[in-house]
């Protein structure tokens, strides 16, 4: 199903982002970084002083965003894309990363004072904290594609992730602690493993809540990325051979570089020819000069590439029907 394999490619690009955040934070951290010194910045310990918690979020808060927004561009290797929507990701993330780590050490402090050191509260701390940095790495692919749609629900998405990810981050590490007796190498290796989670956990989501609330989307059926679903989640998302294009269409010297629009208006879709030969684009094998509205399970060619329409509430039904036989 196209929503697991979205799910897998985020939370597997998020996790290399978790674990390529501690490794750079195990260098930049310190001038001579040891194990202790990782795992108490990273864990936010009280006697840290504020600039490695923000040194600690920015570098973590970076390096998932710049891996987790830029996974769709570089599933398309479409380099102009990645370029914009990583940029986006690393600048965003790491603000969300540095308020993240800082407020959840400040909640953290707050609830053991007011209440104990207790587990549940800790976890609930840290998760409250990343759960900014999630907001911030769901949100920026959709500032950067310029989509309400997108940055809605990747906020969503991002925010259920940190969330999650953050608890796991400290029931690992506490487990970690009641396990090692000390903060060696095997607390170091469960703080490594709590961030690649919480990583995979913030991409993982994100893309499901996207998927999930989506108004429509197109599946290819035979060409560039075949068997790939690209959502309709803005007024006009654009297709052709250009690397700015929404639905990059590559490999195919017959489709135009700005080919055609889907365009949103009113809960209705319409297919817009942006100047692109007629009978290089067909629905249903209908050549179209210039607009038409679409169905749901149209076919739609543009040059050599198929592809399907898809509406949500048209895939929930029947997923609804498979289910219930």
């Amino acid at each position: 199903m196209a929503i697991l394999s979205k799910m897998y490619f985020n939370a597997v690009f998020g996790g290399l982002g978790g674990l390529v955040g501690w490794m750079l934070f195990g260098v930049l951290g310190e001038r001579n970084p040891s194990s202790e010194a990782i795992v108490s910045i990273l864990c936010l310990s009280f006697s840290q002083v504020d600039v490695n918690i923000v040194l600690g979020g920015a570098i973590i808060g970076a390096s998932i965003g710049y891996f987790v927004v830029s996974v769709e561009a570089i599933r398309d290797q479409s380099f102009v894309r990645f370029a914009r929507l990583a940029s986006y990701g690393v600048l965003l993330a790491t603000f969300g990363g540095i308020i993240g780590m800082y407020v959840g050490d400040r909640i953290q402090q707050f609830l053991v004072w007011l209440v104990g050191n207790y587990l549940l509260l800790t976890m609930i701390a840290r998760g409250l904290g990343w759960s900014l940095l999630g907001i911030a790495i769901g949100g920026s692919e959709g500032i950067a594609a310029r989509s309400l749609g997108k940055f809605s629900y990747g906020t969503i998405g991002g925010l259920m992730g940190g969330f999650i990810g953050g608890m796991l981050f400290d029931l690992f590490y506490w487990i970690a602690r009641q396990t090692a007796g000390d903060a060696g190498g095997s607390i170091t290796i469960w703080t490594a493993l709590g961030l690649i989670i919480t990583g995979a956990c913030i991409g993982a989501l994100s893309a499901l809540v996207q998927t999930v609330f989506q108004p429509a989307n197109v599946k290819v059926l035979r060409g560039w990325q075949e068997g790939r679903e690209y959502p309709l989640d803005k007024p006009a998302v654009l297709l052709g051979r250009e690397e700015h294009a929404d639905i990059a269409l590559f490999r195919d010297m017959k489709v135009e570089k700005r080919h055609c629009y889907i365009k949103q208006l009113n809960g209705h879709f319409l297919l817009v020819n942006n100047g692109a030969p007629p009978e290089q684009t067909l629905v249903n094998e209908t050549p179209i000069a210039d607009e038409i509205e679409l169905q749901d399970g149209d076919r739609i060619q543009l040059g050599n590439i198929i592809l399907k329409f898809q509406l949500r509430a048209a895939v929930n039904r029947a997923r609804s029907r498979r289910g219930g036989k």
